[in-house]
């Protein structure tokens, strides 16, 4: 799986030629038609939810500034945009083996299509019938309210996260979480107590005018590439920047 042609395309550096010849191979490539949609939609950055036009689409950003994408928007975008993963795989690669993968890896190797199992004593998942699964689930919900739980996707959408916690209600159920929990709950726990709410209360506008930011436990060349024009043009101006490496 490590010679997977998905794994050729990564780039090697943070920035540079290097990175716009893979956004360029990315939005020329047969996915691009619809790459070029999704990178246009009235939303914010896939991958960091940095502003990227609101409601009116586009290449800018919240505060009208344009070309407002990088290759971490192109990237979080082509892989839900990839061929789904071959039954086969699966056949051939166990548990083990996918957990030797790196989460790009992992990534590379395409979207899932249809429901997978894990059974007890396999090292291999099973592909899953609908019907099963509806069993499945139908059994786990006769179960007492506080042991039925429901975990599901940050990227999800409103409508689909609304619907979900309507049900765990009509279950009796207040076990709703889903991946954001993994990623924020401790930086929300400690938000709120130091600034009284979980979420960032720092907006583009503030951050332009600001002398200094600390960065706790982000690798913003990474994970957040816009975020680092913003930090080389503080320090242009005279600020710093404070890097604080978490261990986790």
């Amino acid at each position: 799986m490590n010679n997977h042609p998905h794994h050729q395309n990564q780039p090697e550096t943070g920035g540079g030629m290097p990175l716009i010849k893979y956004w360029a191979e990315k939005t020329l490539s047969p996915i691009g038609v619809k790459l070029w949609q999704t990178l246009n939609h009235q939303s914010a950055c896939l991958s960091c939810a940095w502003g990227t036009g609101g409601q009116k689409g586009g290449f800018v950003n919240e505060m009208g500034e344009y070309l407002q994408r990088c290759a971490k928007s192109v990237e979080a975008i082509a892989a839900e945009l990839q061929a789904g993963i071959e039954e086969d795989v699966f056949h051939s690669t166990s548990i083990s083996q996918l957990q030797s993968l790196s989460s790009w890896e992992c990534d590379c190797l395409g979207r899932l299509q249809y429901p997978m199992i894990l059974r007890s004593g396999s090292d291999y998942y099973q592909r899953l019938s609908w019907e099963e699964v509806y069993e499945i689930a139908a059994t786990a919900f006769r179960q007492a309210s506080e042991r039925v739980a429901s975990y599901s996707s940050g990227r999800s959408s409103n409508e689909a996260a609304y619907l979900l916690q309507l049900m765990m209600r009509t279950l009796g159920s207040n076990n709703l979480a889903d991946c954001s929990d993994l990623c924020h709950a401790p930086s929300g726990v400690g938000l709120k107590q130091v600034f009284g709410s979980g979420t960032s209360m720092v907006s583009l506008a503030s951050l332009k005018q600001s002398d200094c930011v600390v960065l706790l436990g982000s690798n913003a060349p990474a994970n957040h590439p816009r975020l680092m024009n913003e930090l080389l043009q503080l320090r242009d101006r005279g600020g710093r920047v404070i890097i604080k490496l978490l261990r986790s």
